[in-house]
């Protein structure tokens, strides 16, 4: 029996899980293993919070690139009222993800799918497939192996030390259990970005310590439209891009010329962010490296605050919380932390000044996004595969390096044909890799190459 091991279970482990079950050919066995052992979830969709909403609108959602209402027709069994504009809570999600995987599952014949908790630490060639070393020394026998993990803790920047000598600090801002149990004692949120939004308002209702959150530039959160706002999509805004020189300052004045003259026929900026998003790949990719390194220096915090909305519910509450003085947003740089009253006393100069204040918090939270440079990720299975040349991470530390077909690339360049990645550090060559639309067009496309594989080559001894 033919066995493909797909290692992350979050949103790309599973599309690719249940698009494989569709179309892969009978006598295979599809092992996805998931380190924590919830299945379909991720770290998005993990959450049992329903403050915790959605940032796309249900109508964009869908898993399933060829059922485009598969979602909404989802929702819409526990509540008729949802329409394809609304934002609904990230855990129906997770619902959903696993609604489908079971449906898969139920539907194919003649294979099987085993869910496995558990870690894996290191992956090996053997013939025509690999040998999958878990953390227990049990050793699993594939055809062929997906990656499919997602995103890992945010790096320490180097002035947090003294907050972790004292106790004071977390690294990970999605750890729940180490949030503080004094819902009085101010906070610090590095970064204002929507991981630390979704920290903030995700804090107990009965919370009414100050949330500082504090970044480089002060960019403050953007919200979709109200429900029900839809006009045509924009024509050729794109094919403009694409036809200047591509440097950055030449795609920023195109857009801003772009965004200018259509606000005069009443289009909003959303609508011209919107329709670059399919040309976003190839723009990306025709820059140089130099002009890469430009924009992810200057233009990435600007892109990423309008690219990356939340709903307009969301908006609501930080704009609430910004007005009572729960949540205090601040632009500066952190010029020095020490140990003081109850927890740390935070230094930092405000931009555009010379003037240096000073914050007392409990606790230094680090909400300043996900790492995606594997070089620098602590991880027993990224090691391994770093250290043996097995990946090629890439040199702006956006992720990895595939080729067309999504294989892996190893340290010379060449892809291997037993190991394939689809996720968030697809950022690497694609940058927009990211979210739901996209991944799920991939794992498609994945699954779709992987059963024809299945189909004729040869089963690993």
């Amino acid at each position: 029996m033919k066995t493909l091991v797909i290692i992350g279970a979050g949103f790309s482990g599973t599309v690719t899980a249940i698009q494989f079950l569709k179309r892969c050919p009978p006598g295979v066995h599809v092992i996805l293993i998931n380190r924590s052992g919830g299945m379909a979830r991720g770290l998005a969709y993990g959450t049992n919070s329903a403050q915790h909403l959605l940032n796309v609108p249900v109508g964009n959602m869908t898993a399933l690139v060829d059922e485009p209402e598969s979602f909404q027709k989802f929702c819409q069994k526990t509540d008729p009222d949802i329409v394809g504009s609304s934002f609904v809570p990230r855990r129906l999600y997770g619902d959903y993800l696993s609604c489908l995987l079971d449906s898969a599952v139920d539907s194919a014949k003649g294979i099987s799918l085993q869910r496995l908790a558990a870690e894996v630490h290191s992956l090996r060639a053997d013939q025509q497939g690999a040998i999958v070393e878990l953390a227990d020394g049990e050793k699993l026998l594939a055809d062929h192996v997906v990656l499919a993990f997602g995103h890992f803790a945010p790096l320490n920047p180097q002035c947090v030390a003294p907050a972790i000598a004292v106790g004071c600090y977390q690294q990970d801002p999605w750890d729940r259990e180490r949030m503080l149990p004094d819902a009085t004692k101010p906070v610090l949120l590095i970064g204002a970005g929507l991981t630390a939004l979704d920290v903030a308002l995700g804090m107990d209702q009965g919370d009414t310590r100050p949330i500082y959150m504090l970044s480089r530039r002060g960019l403050q959160p953007l919200a979709h439209r109200p429900h029900g706002h839809v006009l045509p999509p924009i024509v050729g805004a794109s094919e403009r891009l694409l036809d200047v020189e591509p440097t950055v300052i030449n795609y920023l004045r195109e857009v801003r010329r772009l965004i200018k003259a259509g606000a005069t026929t009443g289009r909003d900026w959303r609508d011209y962010i919107a329709a670059l998003r399919p040309a976003t790949p190839a723009l990306w990719a025709r820059l140089p490296e130099v002009e890469k390194r430009r924009f992810i220096r200057h233009l990435q915090p600007y892109w990423d605050v309008h690219r990356h909305r939340v709903a307009p519910e969301t908006y609501d509450r930080f704009i609430e919380a910004s007005g009572s003085g729960r949540i205090v947003s601040l632009a500066g740089r952190i010029m020095g932390i020490a140990p003081g009253g109850e927890g740390v006393q935070v230094s930092f100069q405000r931009r555009g000044t010379d003037q240096i204040e000073h914050i007392d918090v409990s606790k230094v939270i680090n909400c300043t996004g996900p790492n995606s440079n594997l070089r620098h990720v602590d991880d027993p299975l990224i090691t391994q595969l770093r250290d043996e040349g097995l990946l090629q991470p890439d040199t702006l530390g956006l992720g990895l390096h595939v080729d067309e077909r999504l294989a892996v690339k190893n340290a010379e360049g060449d892809a291997l044909p037993w190991l394939s990645y689809i996720g968030p550090m697809l950022k690497a060559d694609l940058w927009e890799a990211t979210a739901v639309p996209e991944l799920r067009e991939l794992a498609k496309s994945l699954a779709c190459r992987l059963a024809e594989d299945f189909r004729h080559e040869p089963q690993a001894n």
